[in-house]
């Protein structure tokens, strides 16, 4: 049986939404509604760092042993984050690009999804950023994960998951089989195929560098899974959020699923986590707090 804790956040009402461990140990929450990200040390002390005016911060990612990258859909750019506050701003070339999805490669440089132009974006050692188009049309590129210097990305309206083989080739689009699944997070495994959410299926989906799409329905097909991660073993297996059933999901290798209910958390809306070095699972419950899983 796993063991939770939950770490209420202020302000109550900021919206943890996306979620990042960084190898100091500590835990990283975006706060949609606040316009802030949340840095949880090791030793359990939080600080709330304010990200500006008119910020909007999605998806965060770890840059280095003791700070992020943050995705600010409106302030139109992409914020590497300290633990004293924003140590340097990337704005987006385009107007209007939304910045949403956002991984850091181990070569320093960092890219990111525009959803609102069908692009990519990519933050270079030095700081100079390059958009290159993700080859859809109002797809509605999303979340981003990398692999070496390999990136994997869903695009929810176009209903594909895009595979781009070093920094500088085009995307390969793999439409889904099942229309209208709405593919949102995404995740590398160790072998190099990607596993990723069916938001509107309610499907977990898995696809190899060669475009074969492996879906597993979940028992539940409203259950919405939104984010998913790695998890701290060899064995291949992810961890994923179902908003709608306010549940944490497993899969293995071989598309076998387990669960564990969030509801006595006393909070809802699972968003984003991320595996923690010793296993545990942070959650972000956009209802108002931080859910540690533990076995």
């Amino acid at each position: 049986m796993s063991s939770l804790a939950v770490h209420p956040i202020d302000p109550a009402d900021g919206g943890p939404y996306s979620v990042a461990v960084t190898s100091d140990g500590a835990v990283w929450c975006s706060l949609v509604h606040a316009g802030a990200v949340l840095r949880r040390d090791r030793d359990g002390s939080v600080v709330v760092l304010p990200l500006g005016d008119s910020s909007q911060p999605a998806q965060v990612a770890a840059a280095g042993s003791d700070s992020v990258w943050v995705a600010d859909m409106a302030a139109n750019a992409v914020l590497l984050v300290g633990p004293s506050g924003v140590l340097r701003r990337t704005d987006a070339p385009s107007p209007g690009a939304q910045p949403y999805g956002v991984a850091a490669l181990h070569d320093g440089t960092a890219w990111f999804t525009e959803m609102g132009n069908d692009s990519l974006g990519r933050i270079g050692i030095l700081g100079g950023v390059a958009e290159f188009a993700a080859g859809t049309v109002d797809g509605v590129v999303s979340m981003i994960a990398a692999s070496g210097d390999s990136l994997w990305f869903t695009a929810n309206q176009a209903n594909v998951v895009g595979y781009v083989r070093g920094a500088d080739a085009v995307p390969a689009l793999f439409p889904l089989p099942t229309s209208e699944a709405g593919p949102v997070g995404i995740v590398v495994g160790d072998d190099g195929a990607a596993w990723f959410t069916e938001i509107l299926a309610g499907q977990i989906g898995r696809v190899d560098r060669g475009g074969r799409v492996i879906e597993h329905p979940l028992p539940d097909r409203h259950s919405k899974p939104h984010a998913i991660v790695r998890d701290a073993t060899p064995d291949g297996g992810c961890w994923f959020t179902l908003w709608g059933s306010n549940e944490l999901g497993h899969v293995t290798l071989d598309g076998t699923f387990s669960f564990v209910s969030l509801a006595e958390t006393g909070h809802e809306e699972p968003h984003g986590l991320a595996v923690g070095a010793d296993g545990t699972v942070w959650v972000a419950m956009e209802t108002g707090a931080l859910v540690a899983v533990s076995a």
